[in-house]
């Protein structure tokens, strides 16, 4: 579905695959979505359902036994996929910047904070270093750490998940991306802080104007922070629309059962929640029509037999299911 805006990064028909001793693993299977500037972009789905591998896919940071095979991914009008190794250098932690899951490991034990965050000035702006000291206390404060100066002297060990996960966003931010991917940036963190990181990136996306690809495994988490949210499963897009859309007027069987898991502290304990049964399929052997099939109480049997396509029921919402799709062509 295409925005009549000029968008930032569109991504078209993106097909990524892993290859081992077995076989050919498809990750991704081509998808396609657009993002503008300033919007935010929750993709969701469970673990293995290609979410991140399509946004790591974004920074060309597709491990040495992945292999992009199709597709475009187009960034300010250039596609990342043909640019040389020094354009995409420069293109990562500089104008796209990404906050990766687990703070702990995507920071050095060995540096301090101050020496991370001075890395990514040095790297990617012209300051003197009176500038970048300057520059790295309003980043941490920008993301609400308190005695900066302190905290900068600091190791990551010593700081509590909540902070370092600051740090991480504060180094993501060091240069004004104009794209933020945050990669299951809240999962490691108890629930009230995760509450915390999100206030976070909904208040700087307020201040900084940059857009944000949020991706999860819970819908829950994105309820109140993204414009838009595509549901992914088995590597392709079965479900996208406005938040409001995807919450309130879903139609693919897949997110209502990504919505009935979800936890809700105002229901009784004693009730039980709705898991999706059956496991997500083996990509490394993919077997004709729907993905979903096995899983799904709807499924007729075209769905075993035929992929459905992704079909618009309206300018912002679309979804890949038969049983919709024949209900759409009843009332047309």
């Amino acid at each position: 579905m295409d925005d009549k805006s000029s968008p930032m990064l569109e991504v078209k028909n993106l097909a990524i695959s892993f290859f081992n001793k077995s076989g050919e693993i498809q990750a991704v299977r081509d998808i396609s979505y657009v993002l503008n500037k300033g919007e935010v972009l929750g993709i969701v789905g469970e673990s293995g359902s290609g979410k991140s591998v399509s946004s790591h896919g974004i920074l060309r940071l597709t491990p040495d036994n992945g292999k992009v095979k199709s597709g475009e991914i187009i960034f300010d009008g250039k596609d990342i996929l043909k640019m040389n190794a020094k354009e995409v250098q420069n293109l990562r932690g500089n104008r796209i910047s990404m906050i990766f899951q687990d703070p702990m490991t995507a920071l050095d034990p060995l540096f301090t904070v101050e020496y991370q965050l001075n890395e990514s000035l040095k790297k990617h702006t012209d300051l003197d270093t009176a500038s970048r000291k300057k520059r790295m206390v309003e980043l941490l404060e920008l993301v609400g750490i308190n005695q900066p100066e302190r905290r900068l002297k600091q190791y990551p060990h010593e700081l509590s998940g909540g902070m370092r996960q600051r740090v991480m966003i504060a180094m993501a931010l060091s240069c004004d991306p104009d794209l933020l991917i945050a990669d299951e940036p809240t999962t490691a963190l108890d629930v009230t802080i995760q509450a915390q990181i999100i206030d976070l990136l909904k208040e700087l996306k307020e201040k900084i104007g940059m857009a944000i690809i949020f991706i999860t495994h819970d819908l829950g988490v994105v309820s109140d922070i993204c414009d838009k949210i595509i549901v992914m499963y088995a590597g392709k897009i079965v479900e996208e629309g406005t938040s409001r859309q995807i919450f309130y007027h879903h139609v693919h069987p897949y997110t209502q059962g990504l919505l009935e898991s979800i936890p809700d502290i105002e229901t009784d304990s004693s009730v039980r929640l709705k898991p999706i049964k059956g496991n997500p399929p083996d990509m490394s052997c993919v077997k004709p029509g729907c993905a979903f099939a096995p899983r799904c109480s709807s499924a007729m049997q075209i769905c075993l037999k035929q992929d459905p396509p992704l079909f618009e029921l309206d300018e912002t919402h679309a979804a890949a299911c038969w049983k919709i799709l024949k209900e759409a062509q009843k009332q047309s």
